[in-house]
């Protein structure tokens, strides 16, 4: 019993180890199998790889092909979206596209702005130019028949008129002889003349020579003489203005242009005693003084005003600008140079004009602003050294801008030099813009237009004081606000 169990037992292990034999040899198998299968597919991959690859490539040609022949289903967008595909340029389809391009460019110009290239229209472009060409030549053909005809009848023409030259020379040479027997004769007489003209000449001479002598006498005496007549009236000129100062006397540009009537600080307003009979316009600034100045040539403003809408006697303003502490008060003085009643300023101008200090020349700004304030341009002199216009007696101020610089050109300065002698012969006062500016009481910044209407009372449309034929010779009694019920507006209003 024993003897049958170990018998068994020895089967049973032996049959264990054939299966696990059995079992590694099939492990074996199938393991070498699936690296040979695995090999195989990478392979197959790989192929397919190349092949969708190349398949591209000839995508991408095909696009470059169906480019270059212009059919419609082929556009450069597609030609790059399938370059990109591909993964970069091909030879052939780069070649394609290159020689498309050098073809295209023999082109040129022959294809219209909105037309596209492409070998279709390159070819019905060179079939068109080659139908111009020959209609060209066709025209360049009957041309030259037309020129050659041309030249036969000039050399016809051309040797009927050499036949004719020799005839009229053969008389040339037969008259020339005839000629120059005239010509001995006439220079012997002509010697004769000559010495006799020398005489005369010189005699001429010594005459012209002391008459040039007499004129540059009378020319230094004449210089001399202007010169003393010049000085002679710059110094009456300045005993005249001396005069008046001791006196105490006021020019008419040193008195005062009009007075303040009426103010009304709450809506900013004045009124003033000057208007439409005066010649006043509407925009015209003034520089306002106190009411005790007995001159404003040196006093100092304490406010300005500009008119806003202009009555017969009686006109409105607004306030600009005044002093707190010094308001502006009725019976204060008002005054401009650019204006005054019953007459207009006249002017002259020269040199850049920077009154903001940008560096930009503002003359023409200071020329509307004087026009604007009723005054007259006789002259102008620009910063380029143009002059328009010549001063007279009645020009009364010379408004000078920035002095030229060492860089400026001989036009400007010789211009200048004339502008000023000018100046000094008819006693033009010179003034500075600012100078000018601070007087008419302007400021660039504060500048307004008011196209609306004026304002009359504080409501725009509102009635104004009471105009009045007579202007008052002290400070009014009025009070220093508008009445409570204002005085009919003026009829008239100006359109400045």
């Amino acid at each position: 019993m024993a003897a049958r169990e170990g018998q068994g037992l020895q089967i049973a292990v032996i049959v264990f180890a054939m299966l696990t034999i059995l079992l590694a040899i099939t492990t074996y198998v199938f393991f070498a199998q699936s690296q040979t299968a695995s090999k195989d597919a990478e392979a197959k991959a790989k192929q397919l790889a190349d092949e969708q690859t190349a398949n591209r490539k000839l995508l991408f040609r095909e696009a470059a092909a169906k480019y270059a022949l212009g059919l419609p289903e082929a556009t450069l967008q597609d030609v790059e979206q399938a370059k990109a595909n591909a993964g970069g340029d091909d030879p052939v389809a780069k070649q394609i596209l290159d020689m498309f391009t050098e073809d295209a460019a023999l082109v040129g110009d022959q294809l219209g702005p909105d037309q596209a290239k492409s070998y279709r229209s390159i070819v019905g472009a060179l079939v068109k130019a080659l139908a111009q060409k020959n209609a060209a030549l066709a025209d360049a053909t009957e041309q030259i028949r037309r020129l050659q005809q041309e030249k036969d009848a000039v050399v016809a023409q051309e040797k009927a008129r050499v036949e004719e030259a020799l005839a009229t020379a053969a008389k040339a040479a037969s008259d020339l002889k005839t000629e120059q027997a005239n010509y001995a004769a006439l220079r012997a007489k002509n010697e004769e003349d000559k010495a006799r003209m020398a005489t005369q000449v010189s005699e001429l001479s010594e005459k012209l020579k002391a008459e040039s002598d007499r004129l540059r006498q009378l020319e230094e005496k004449f210089l001399k003489d202007e010169k003393r007549y010049k000085d002679t009236v710059q110094t009456l000129q300045e005993r005249l203005k001396e005069s008046e100062r001791e006196k105490g006397t006021l020019s008419l540009f040193e008195s005062p242009d009009g007075r303040i009537r009426l103010v009304n600080q709450r809506q900013r307003q004045v009124w003033i005693d000057v208007g439409r009979a005066d010649g006043l316009l509407r925009q015209t600034t003034f520089a306002v003084y106190d009411h005790n100045e007995n001159g404003i040539a040196n006093a100092k403003p304490k406010g300005r005003i500009e008119v806003v809408a202009v009555g017969d006697r009686l006109s409105e303003a607004r306030i600009l600008e005044d002093n707190p502490a010094n308001p502006i008060i009725p019976g204060d003085l008002i005054a401009t140079p650019a204006w005054s009643p019953g007459q207009r300023i006249h002017f002259a101008l020269a040199l850049k004009m920077d009154i903001n200090k940008d560096g930009i020349d503002d003359f023409d700004l200071v020329k509307n602003v004087i026009l604007m304030n009723g005054g007259v341009i006789d002259a102008e002199l620009r910063a380029n050294g143009k002059r328009t216009g010549n001063m007279t007696v009645n020009t009364r101020y010379y408004v000078e801008g920035e002095k030229p610089d060492e860089g400026a050109s001989e036009e400007l300065l010789k211009q200048l030099a004339e502008f000023d002698a000018e100046r000094v012969r008819f006693g033009v006062e010179r003034k500075s813009v600012a100078e000018l500016l601070t007087l008419m009481g302007w400021k660039a910044e504060e500048r307004t237009v008011e196209l609306s209407g004026a304002r009359r009372g504080g409501v725009i449309g509102g009635p104004m004081p009471q105009a009045t034929e007579k202007r008052p010779e002290a400070e009014p009694a009025a009070p220093a606000t508008p009445p409570a019920t204002p005085p009919a507006a003026p009829t008239e209003v100006s359109p400045f």
